[in-house]
């Protein structure tokens, strides 16, 4: 079994496609640790979902996209800031017909996300981050998909062995892969870019290998996307 990490899709089912297939991903004996951000930007979301579904052992977080999603699943939620952000591409998909049976199932899926996994190697896999010093029993639950201090640190976050990110895009810093900043950082930011006009990226965890999809604008190019 070998164990992957993957955060931040967006929408692009197809890059999600690609980085599977070069990756060599095996549904059945790999494990998939998801980062959250399934949905928003492109036009893909329900399938998005329904791809990680199919992976049998799968750990899947919670992001701010992923909790607004579901917030308009079950409440009629609509917050301008989401709109702007995509969201709208997901409530487009989501009412095409083929997609309106899947809404219970799909709503069960983001309320079974976790906010963080920490596995028996101390690495810590959380969407946007964590409080340094915090224990993470203690940790408000918007800090684990919304708060971006652990990307900008670089030096390592005692406690744990790594930390794996989502949310902050490595485009952001001029990076177009995985990011780590080196001796002492023993964090891995694995979003890179793929809800803007990045990649999408796979990364075996254990031999920091990675795999990355086509630019998204590629794969879409008939959508706006996110500016």
């Amino acid at each position: 079994m070998r164990t992957f990490v993957l955060a931040d899709i967006h929408g692009g089912h197809r890059a999600l496609l690609q980085c599977f297939e070069r990756a060599a991903f095996d549904y059945e004996a790999d494990q998939l640790i998801f980062l959250g951000d399934a949905t928003d930007v492109w036009s893909q979301s329900p399938e998005c979902v329904a791809e990680l579904m199919e992976v049998r052992q799968l750990i899947h977080l919670i992001g701010n996209h992923d909790f607004w999603t579901m917030s308009w699943m079950a409440f009629g939620d609509r917050p301008d800031l989401w709109l702007s952000q995509g969201g709208q591409a997901t409530i487009d998909a989501y009412e095409r017909q083929e997609w309106i049976e899947s809404w219970p199932v799909h709503l069960d899926y983001f309320r079974r996300a976790g906010h963080y996994h920490l596995d028996g190697k101390k690495r810590l896999f959380v969407h946007a981050g964590i409080e340094p010093g915090l224990a993470l029993k203690e940790q408000e639950d918007a800090t684990f998909y919304w708060d971006r201090e652990l990307f900008d640190l670089t030096t390592g976050v005692p406690g744990y062995s790594e930390i794996y990110i989502g949310h902050t895009p490595t485009i952001s810093v001029g990076v177009t892969t995985p990011l780590n900043y080196g001796d002492g950082d023993n964090i891995w930011r694995v979003d890179t870019g793929a809800g803007w006009n990045g990649r999408l990226s796979i990364m075996d965890v254990d031999t920091k290998e990675y795999w990355q999809s086509d630019p998204l604008p590629e794969l879409y190019p008939d959508e706006p996307g996110r500016m």
